[in-house]
């Protein structure tokens, strides 16, 4: 699904199998989605250059540097072990499923990976909107609610989306979007990393 026709209707699944593949620096990325935040904390879709928010899913296949551009990062391994990372001369280890945040203007240089490994990467504009990842463990018991201004991606294991009284699967690396009237909850058994965008 093109980030163009993406209404971002509460309860919508984005396919990442439906997004088409490009090249980074290190690897190759799937775009999921991007856009804006109204004032209602409700998510609109925008052109990729042109938003303040935007998620991604990249892979990491060498090592080297990406740009930093002065914009807030949050990055999550979904897929892999480790990821050392230097950022302004600061070594950060990324390990996976703890979403490590980090913002610069300098180049971000990577150790070479062990295997090639799978990033999701969140941008968002400092000043126009924060954003914040959380993993959280499913559970079939106990839904997990999606709320306005929340994406979920199903990142291990297998999930059920329940929105007005129906049941749809989501498939690893799904995306929904979430909102307060539709209350769209999702219950499994894995993991989802809660993507929250909010105003600054």
């Amino acid at each position: 699904m093109s980030e163009a026709a993406t209404q971002f209707a509460p309860g919508t699944i984005i396919p990442l199998a439906q997004s088409s593949k490009k090249q980074w620096e290190l690897g190759q990325v799937r775009q999921i989605c991007a856009g804006e935040l109204t004032t209602e904390s409700q998510l609109t879709a925008a052109v990729q250059d042109s938003a303040s928010w935007n998620l991604s899913i990249r892979s990491i296949e060498k090592a080297g540097s990406f740009q930093g551009s002065g914009i807030a990062q949050a990055l999550t391994l979904i897929a892999g072990d480790f990821l050392q990372l230097d950022v302004d001369g600061q070594i950060h280890g990324l390990e996976p499923l703890r979403p490590l945040k980090i913002e610069t203007s300098n180049p971000v240089t990577t150790s070479q990976p062990a295997e090639e490994l799978l990033v999701l990467h969140l941008t968002t504009t400092p000043g126009r909107v924060r954003g914040t990842v959380r993993i959280v463990e499913l559970s079939k018991k106990r839904d997990q609610y999606l709320f306005d201004g929340q994406l979920g991606v199903l990142v291990q294991g297998n999930g059920v989306l329940k929105l007005n009284g129906e049941e749809q699967k989501l498939e690893v690396r799904d995306t929904v979007i979430g909102g307060d009237v539709a209350e769209p909850t999702i219950s499994g058994r894995g993991f989802m990393a809660v993507v929250s965008l909010d105003l600054p």
